[in-house]
C-alpha cells in the first residue's frame, strides 16, 4: 500500500485565509486569558472564540476543499501548531513582558504542541474523511432533498 498525499488544484479556493483566522482568533484568545487570567467570563468567551475558529477552519478544509484525507490532516495539523506557537508567543510576550522570555517559553513549548500535531494529522485527516462520507451518504439516500 502506498500513501499519497494529493492537494488540491491550484484554481481552489486557499486554506491560506482560514488558517489565518485560526491562528488570528486563537492568539485572540490566549491573549484574553493572559490579560485577564482570574476570570471566568474571559475564559469562557476564550474558548467559544478558539472553538468558532476551529469550527469554521474545520468546515473550510473540509467542505471547500477536494484533498485527499492526508493532506487535509497535514493542513489542519500544521496550522494548529503554528497557531499555538503564534498565540503562545504573544501571551509570553503580554505575560513576560519581553521578547526573549516569550520566545523561551514558547521554546518550551515546541515539543507538546510538535507531538500533539504529528498524532493531529491522521486523527484530523480521518475525521475529514468521514465527514465527507457521512454527507455523500446522506446526500446519496435523499434525506435532505
Amino acid at each position: 500500500m502506498q500513501i499519497k498525499i494529493q492537494f488540491e488544484d491550484a484554481g481552489a479556493a486557499s486554506a491560506l485565509f482560514p488558517a489565518l483566522i485560526y491562528a488570528g482568533l486563537r492568539t485572540l484568545a490566549k491573549l484574553l486569558t493572559a490579560i485577564v487570567p482570574t476570570s471566568a467570563a474571559v475564559a469562557l468567551i476564550a474558548a467559544l472564540l478558539w472553538l468558532a475558529a476551529a469550527l469554521y477552519f474545520f468546515v473550510a478544509i473540509t467542505w471547500n476543499r477536494e484533498d485527499n484525507w492526508l493532506a487535509a490532516g497535514i493542513i489542519i495539523g500544521v496550522s494548529l501548531l503554528c497557531g499555538g506557537l503564534v498565540a503562545d508567543f504573544m501571551a509570553g510576550l503580554v505575560g513576560l513582558g519581553s521578547v526573549s522570555a516569550a520566545a523561551l517559553a514558547t521554546a518550551g513549548t515546541v515539543l507538546g504542541l510538535l507531538v500533539r500535531t504529528i498524532i493531529l494529522v491522521p486523527l484530523s485527516g480521518a475525521f475529514v474523511a468521514g465527514a465527507r462520507w457521512i454527507v455523500t451518504e446522506i446526500r446519496r439516500s435523499g434525506a435532505w432533498t
